[in-house]
């Protein structure tokens, strides 16, 4: 990776007083997804900010401490009241005890690659260390999504911000997807992932100022289904049906040339035009389990492995099942490794890889994969459980809301996040905002039943 260019600092430090800005301007609500959104679209990748003790703060970070304190100084009484997801306090406890845990039980250096030098053990503050980056990534998104988009009108606002961002982002892909991946190496001066993994199918997969592909195509995927699921209750954007709008996004995904998402989609816009809200739910329940159960699935060996690569090179071809073979493969690695350490995992700084080969080490694909190798058993039910205790509860939690435009943008959003659930385990996280998305998903349901339907606006105006 190049070193990163002073621009690029520049612009991570100046995202901070300019989000926290945004709260005296807008709506808490309003400046926190512009806040979110726009960090993620546009702040640059890979370049943070280290200080003793503390998790490195970066793009994907930063915008929700800075959600935080905008709060704190415009409306406190938002992000001060304790959530009512008691699993959810439990959980967000045990992430940082399981963290102490990995470092104090992470003492011996440990190798991972042959004829190389070990890398060092770790200690209680290194434990700390991890406990921080998590609580960063995974438990202050799902309080801001809990805190600020509980009542019907935040959860809609949430969902057309979600569709106005990827049609803002659409030119920017559109342009990488016939000039090349390089807007991220022109406006900051580095590129953020390997380019080699850009090119696909005779094309470019865009990246713009994301991760990788993948996470840009999750975008559109989720910007997508928003679309749809507004489209259901008759929401209109900028004066149009947003199913329309769906529609076109749906064109924007297919040309990211993702098969993974490309297939969710597949799945999803057929059952969100469709379907009923209570289908939506079950089989969000369904991936749930599915996607709570694989890890120990694969540790026994009962995931049909050879049976899906047959299955994908049937229908994607050679070039797909090889992406998934090699997924498997590290995986196994992965795997082995982790057993060492099951329940608490081998820590960070790379520790949890495997060697591979005589000069090389596995290469750590998927999020579930990665959170095992990093903090064991404890780590991935933490880390996990935000994602999918609120869709097992959904089932049971949508018999209370009465109203049908609630119940379809609840079974709505539930389905679109048990499939982004199930994408994280061949991809990576990528980015947090899923957990916000599934915070404001825990508390709607709770709100929804206990207050009558909303008067909403049809468009993302700005307020009053």
């Amino acid at each position: 990776m190049e070193s990163f260019t002073l621009f690029s600092q520049v612009a991570l430090v100046l995202s901070i007083p300019v989000s926290i800005s945004l709260f005296f301007v807008f709506r808490p609500q309003r400046a926190a997804l512009i806040t979110i959104l726009a960090g993620d679209m546009f702040l640059p990748e890979v370049v943070n900010f280290k200080f003793p003790l503390l998790p490195p703060l970066e793009k994907h970070n930063i915008p929700y401490l800075c959600v935080l304190i905008g709060c704190l100084l415009r409306r406190p009484a938002l992000v001060t009241a304790v959530c009512k997801e008691r699993w959810f306090l439990v959980l967000a406890l045990c992430l940082v005890v399981g963290g102490v845990l990995t470092g104090l039980t992470n003492g011996m250096p440990v190798m991972v690659r042959h004829f190389h030098p070990p890398i060092a053990g770790i200690h209680l503050t290194d434990g700390l260390y991890s406990a921080a980056v998590f609580t960063c990534l995974i438990s202050i998104p799902f309080y801001i999504g809990w805190a600020l988009f509980r009542k019907e009108s935040d959860f809609r606002a949430m969902l057309v911000a979600l569709v106005i961002a990827a049609l803002i982002y659409a030119p920017f892909a559109a342009f990488e997807m016939r000039m090349s991946p390089n807007l991220h190496l022109w406006v900051y001066g580095y590129s953020q992932h390997d380019f080699s993994q850009t090119v696909r199918e005779g094309g470019y997969r865009p990246m713009v100022f994301m991760t990788h592909g993948l996470s840009l195509a999750r975008f559109f995927f989720v910007g997508t289904c928003s679309a749809f699921i507004l489209g259901r209750v008759g929401t209109k954007i900028f004066g149009m049906q947003a199913k329309w709008l769906g529609w076109f996004l749906l064109l924007v995904l297919i040309f990211c040339r993702s098969f993974g998402a490309i297939m969710f989609a597949g799945l999803a816009v057929p059952l969100l035009l469709w379907s009923k809200p209570r289908l939506h739910v079950r089989i969000a329940l369904i991936l749930a389990v599915l996607v709570g159960l694989y890890p120990l699935l694969r540790t026994w060996e009962l995931v049909p492995t050879e049976h899906i690569l047959n299955t994908v090179r049937a229908i994607a071809g050679e070039d797909r099942t090889e992406s998934l073979e090699f997924r498997f493969f590290n995986e196994n690695l992965l795997l082995e490794k982790a057993r060492q350490h099951l329940l608490f995992g081998w820590g960070q700084y790379g520790r949890n890889f495997a060697p591979r080969g005589w000069d090389g080490q596995a290469v750590a694909d998927g999020y579930w994969v990665i959170q095992i190798g990093i903090m064991g058993l404890v780590g991935f039910i933490t880390t996990f459980g935000p994602m999918l205790i609120p869709l097992i509860f959904m089932q049971s939690r949508l018999k209370a809301v009465v109203s049908e435009p609630q119940r379809v943008l609840l079974g709505g959003v539930a389905l679109m996040l048990g499939l982004v659930a199930l994408d994280w385990v061949p991809n990576g996280l990528f980015s947090p905002y899923p957990y916000m998305m599934v915070g404001a998903l825990a508390g709607a349901t709770r709100e929804f039943p206990e207050a009558p339907p909303e008067a909403v606006a049809v468009a993302w105006v700005p307020a009053a």
